[in-house]
Order: C-alpha cells, then structure tokens, then sequence
C-alpha cells in the first residue's frame, strides 16, 4: 500500500495497513493453528470434525474452512442443554471465564451463552474500537450510546471500544429520550450510537421540543449506528438534521460480543450510494453462501454470512451460520484503501425475514403461533412502522370469529399483554369488523400478515 493510499484514521496499522495477499495468508495461519487447538482441546468440535472426517491435517489453506461441517444455534443450544452452562464448546476451563455474554434471542428461541477469556475481553474491545476511531473518536472526545447496560454484547465491548480511543463514555439508556438529549446538552458530546429508530425519535423529539440538534450539539462528529436497516433518504435527512455523519457497524454476539465491521471514514452512504461495511477479517473468517447452493456469491449479491473465529478462546464458532442476509462486495470498492472485503451498508437483514424491532428480535411464526392458539381469533395482520414520536411501533389489527362472546376491547387488552410478556415490545393492539381484514385461505399466504413499513416512514419522515 502506498503513502497515498493510506486511509485518514487508522487505529490498528498492523492489520489495518496489510494488503490483500497478506491478509489472506494471516488468515490462513491463524485458521490452522485455531483448527489445530481446537481438535486437541475442544471436545465439541473434535467429536464433530470426527463425524464429517476431517482433521486438521485437512486444512492447509483459507479456503479449506469449507471442509468444516456447519454449526447452528440449534446445535450451540442443544450442547448447553447437554452440558449446562457453557456446553462443551466452552473449550476452558470454567476458571478462566472473564466474561459472560448471551445472545438477544426471544421467548421460545433460547439464548446462547458466550465464555470470554481476559483475551477474548481485550480483544472485543480493540475490535470495538477500530469501529469508533474510523468514524473519528480521539483521545479528547466522550462518546454516549444509547443502549441498556447488560450482559449482551454491547456494555462490555462499548466501554472498552470506547476507552481505548476516547474520553468518557456516558451510559444514557436508562433515561427518558428528553433527558438524554437534556444529559447531552449539559455535558457535550462528540459522538454516540444509536439505532436508526431510535435516533429517528430522538430527532423527531427535538422538533418537538423546538431544539436545533446542530446548535445544542455543535460537537458532535458523528453517528453510529446499527441494528436495523434503512434507506439511503434518511442518512441523508438524519446528517441535516444533526449535522454530522452517519457510519454504522454490524455486530452480534457470534462475532465475539463485538464489532465484526465497521463503515470508515467515507460514511454509511457515499456519493449517494450505500457505503461499505469492512469486514474484519484479520480476526474472523467471513464467508457469504447463497443458502440453497452453499457455494459463495458474485459480488454485489446477497446471502448467508458464515463466521469462523480465528483468534477466540473461549465459546469459539467455527463455520456459524448466522441467519443474517448482507451484500457481498470485494476489497477494491471503497475508495479509503483498506483491503478488506466488505458488506454493504444499511441492507444487513435476516435470511428467516426476522423482525428487528427496538432491538429485540421478532419472528413472525412465533406470534401467528401465540394468536392462533386463541380460538376466538379469526384473522389478524400485523405491520412494523414509524410512529408519530419518529420511533418503531409495532401494530395489530384482529377481528373476532361471529357469536364469540367476549368483548373486543378486553381481548385487545390481554393480547397487549401476553405479546409484552413474549416479544418485550408493546404492540398497539385494535380490534376491528371481520370485513376490515382480508382472509388468508391457504398456508402460503401467511406471510402477507406481515408488513414493514419502517422504510418509507424512514425515507419521507412521515409517521406511519
């Protein structure tokens, strides 16, 4: 890579710097010895590795992870249950747990349990980081993020992210979205992330307030954020409004509790098109598979991502198919000189069409399950839009079967209720006439029961 080539924030030039060839030859070193340690250490893997024939004499190049069998959540789950907590691919020992992170998963779903080793917290955090210094966080600047502090991926992994580029951070989501803008206002701020339905009401609440975000916040550098996608219109309305740039970043808990990849300098949309997520691949092992054939996309297309952790200790994913649908693109697109390949920015979904609403995850056939379970239901649509505050809501219209006696209004109650206690989101539950729906004669139209019109509510600021 040559000086001119050099990208304008770099945090890691070890790896950040590498060229193509030699990121693939770190990855195929990393990916032995992983293999290798794995088959001597981890009983889970081995017993699986020994079922599909394969050991690590096998795996003698990067491409060769595609000798490794697949695992699944199910599989993680079934494990834990097996061998309560951590399972078998917990892979230490108990003692050497530093940290603990579960997945988000919903009622009915399980949720996975991550072992973190001191390693595999530092490094969560350096991966972390690499997320805010490309947006431009410095040693003198306070970050704030808009999340609850658990023991999901997010408390642990921002803290150190954001430590080891930044000042402060602040932790604002056990306030109201009025005082954190108040919090915000008092104490400055030069960066935060947010979840694009969340800084859409935060902005929404600003207009209401008569608040200027770019007077009240005349710090701020930039936004990130993840979690739901968007469309191209609101980065664009979302950069006016609060005068500073939009990056985002894909993370989940498979990708050790910590940020897989990052939006750079350039942004989460660029000359109007959407941006680059870089993929970092000097720590984990991405492939994208079309679902149906296995075999790897073209770029620009859409399918599976498949991940495979190189450097992880504890609870490590080998060949993880992680349900999430992103858009393939080579090393070359994004003009910042990094040659890491990369997911495109802001159409990270999921394969099974899962909901992501408020952050929680909502899946369709579980709630078609839940209503049809009421006798008294005869037929209902559900739809995901952005409400008059700017935030997600989630709606529910159902009408009742003729000669139920049961009031309309009291049933509406109690559906709010056990769908809460389900989903932990509050959806707006109505009761309509049974000639205010359509009817869905055969099992596969179900699916036109649910809408989502996040994206137009996005795009025209319009509430839904």
């Amino acid at each position: 890579m040559t000086s001119r080539d050099l990208p304008k924030h770099v945090f890691l030039p070890r790896v950040e710097l590498l060229d193509r060839e030699e990121i693939e030859a770190l990855q195929t070193r990393k990916l032995r010895r992983q293999v290798e340690r794995l088959y001597a250490t981890n009983r889970f893997y081995r017993e699986r590795w020994d079922r599909a024939g394969v050991t690590p004499d096998d795996i003698r190049t990067r491409e060769d992870v595609r000798r490794l069998p697949f695992t699944t959540k199910q599989d993680y789950l079934a494990d834990q249950e097996a061998h309560a907590p951590f399972g078998l691919r917990l892979g230490v020992p108990e003692t050497e747990v530093f940290e603990v992170t579960l997945t988000s998963g919903t009622s009915g779903k399980g949720q996975e349990i991550h072992g973190q080793t001191v390693l595999d917290a530092h490094l969560r955090g350096q991966m972390t980081a690499i997320g805010w210094a490309w947006g431009g966080l410095s040693r003198t600047d306070s970050a704030v993020f808009h999340i609850p502090a658990s023991n999901s991926a997010s408390l642990y992994t921002m803290l150190r992210g954001i430590r080891a580029v930044g000042r402060l951070p602040y932790l604002v989501a056990h306030m109201g979205f009025e005082e954190r803008l108040r919090f915000m206002e008092t104490f400055g701020v030069n960066a935060m992330y947010a979840m694009p339905s969340a800084l859409n009401g935060m902005a929404q609440l600003c207009d209401d307030l008569g608040m200027d975000p770019r007077t009240a916040f005349p710090d701020l550098k930039f936004i990130m954020t993840s979690a739901e996608s968007w469309p191209v219109e609101w980065v664009g309305r979302m950069e006016q409004t609060w005068g500073a740039r939009i990056i985002e970043e894909y993370g989940s808990t498979q990708t050790n509790a910590a940020y897989g990849a990052s939006c750079c300098e350039y942004g989460a949309v660029v000359d109007g098109e959407r941006g680059n997520n870089h993929l970092f691949e000097w720590t984990i092992l991405y492939e994208v598979l079309d679902p149906a054939t296995g075999e790897h996309v073209a770029e620009g297309e859409p399918g599976e991502l498949i991940i495979t952790h190189l450097d992880k200790e504890a609870s490590p994913i080998m060949r993880f198919r992680t349900g999430d649908r992103v858009t393939y693109y080579r090393w070359n697109r994004c003009p910042c000189g990094r040659q890491y390949d990369a997911a495109e920015a802001g159409t990270i979904g999921r394969v099974d069409q899962m909901l992501k609403v408020k952050g929680q995850n909502i899946w369709p056939p579980d709630i078609d399950a839940l209503l049809f379970a009421h006798p008294e239901i005869d037929e209902f649509q559900a739809r995901a839009y952005i409400g008059e505050k700017g935030r997600d809501e989630m709606e529910l219209r159902f009408s009742l079967k003729a000669g139920v006696d049961v009031s309309g209004e009291e049933f509406a109650d109690a559906l709010t209720r056990e769908l809460k206690d389900s989903t932990n989101i509050t959806f707006r539950v109505h009761h309509v006439a049974p000639d205010e729906l359509p009817h869905f004669l055969s099992p596969d139209e179900k699916a036109r029961r649910w809408t989502d019109d996040r994206h137009t509510g996005l795009a025209t600021g319009d509430a839904g």
